[in-house]
């Protein structure tokens, strides 16, 4: 190896400079296949194979609210070559699920990469505003139809801070992933769908409307979009947000190799293209301020989920 090495430099030929911890084998995604965490996730996957001999798998492993592809990681042996791709789900399984099938305690955080603002989605023909909306809410037998991307997901625990906020009952529809959700969502099954920016481009065919932004102050992307706080429905704040975890086990000196790759991989201008197609930002967090976010997002979304009546699987 060291004379091909010699060899290759008396050349003028640079070697790749492969990553310095063990390589990342396997991704796994706890969502179906087409979804934003689906295919950010492949993006990660192919621009962090760029500095590593070898290849990486994204394993999608949907259902039971992220739980199971999470346990999978959780029960790896903690290496490094397993990771999970983990969202909301991951820091509300805890509080939805009464019979877990991994401990909490057994995956840790390594980076925060991605995040995105919810959008407020509903049908063409349900109402031009959100005015119009709650003057429907209010009439309509059960209230307002809300997909969702799974119980527990971004979308289900906007939608149930919503109903909260507008005092009115809403009916919470699952399914196994955003392409699920949305397609019913066009195809008018469902009133109403809490989405990221991934879904404007059915708005500006006509199929849906968006109504306004689930967050503080409207988007750069999309600054003509009023927020819920505007609209006279304060509070309503929810976005996607997407982090690597690794099973807690996992050696303190592999988790900073992978900081360091993650890190340089979100600034990567083609992971922020490619994320903002999707509808997100890629965003880097560190080790200790994305335990502090997801810290956050577990005691926020807990206590909403008790108020709701949410948990039960």
């Amino acid at each position: 190896m060291a004379c091909i090495a010699a060899c290759i430099t008396a050349a003028g030929v640079t070697a790749p400079a492969w990553a310095a911890g063990p390589p990342v084998e396997r991704i796994v995604v706890p969502y179906a296949v087409g979804g934003v965490t689906d295919l950010y996730g492949r993006v990660l996957a192919e621009r962090l194979q760029a500095d590593q001999a070898s290849p990486i798998l994204v394993d999608n492993r949907p259902g039971g609210g992220a739980a199971i592809g999470t346990a999978y990681v959780a029960k790896s042996t903690a290496d490094g070559r397993t990771v999970l791709l983990g969202s909301v789900g991951t820091a509300t399984n805890p509080a939805m699920i009464k019979s877990m099938p991994y401990d909490p305690r057994d995956i840790v955080p390594v980076a925060q990469v991605a995040t995105s603002p919810l959008v407020l989605y509903v049908r063409a023909d349900l109402a031009q505003d959100v005015p119009q909306l709650l003057a429907h809410a209010r009439k309509a037998p059960g209230g307002l139809s809300f997909a969702n991307s799974g119980v527990g997901s971004s979308p289900n625990l906007a939608a149930a801070l919503f109903a909260r906020q507008i005092n009115l009952p809403v009916t919470h529809v699952s399914y196994r992933g955003t392409s699920a959700a949305i397609n019913d969502l066009l195809g008018g099954q469902v009133d109403a769908y809490f989405d990221t920016l991934q879904a404007m481009p059915h708005v500006k065919s006509g199929r849906i409307r968006a109504l306004a932004v689930a967050a503080p102050e409207r988007l750069e992307q999309a600054p003509d979009l009023p927020t819920l706080d505007e609209l006279g429905v304060p509070g309503v704040h929810a976005s996607s947000w997407w982090g690597i975890f690794v099973p807690a086990r996992t050696p303190q000196d592999q988790i900073k190799d992978l900081q360091v790759r993650l890190r340089k991989v979100v600034g990567e201008p083609i992971v922020q293209q490619r994320a903002r197609e999707m509808g997100a930002v890629a965003l880097f967090r560190d080790q200790a301020a994305f335990q502090q976010f997801f810290d956050s997002e577990v005691t926020r979304w807990s206590e909403i989920i008790a108020a709701e009546k949410l948990s039960g699987q």
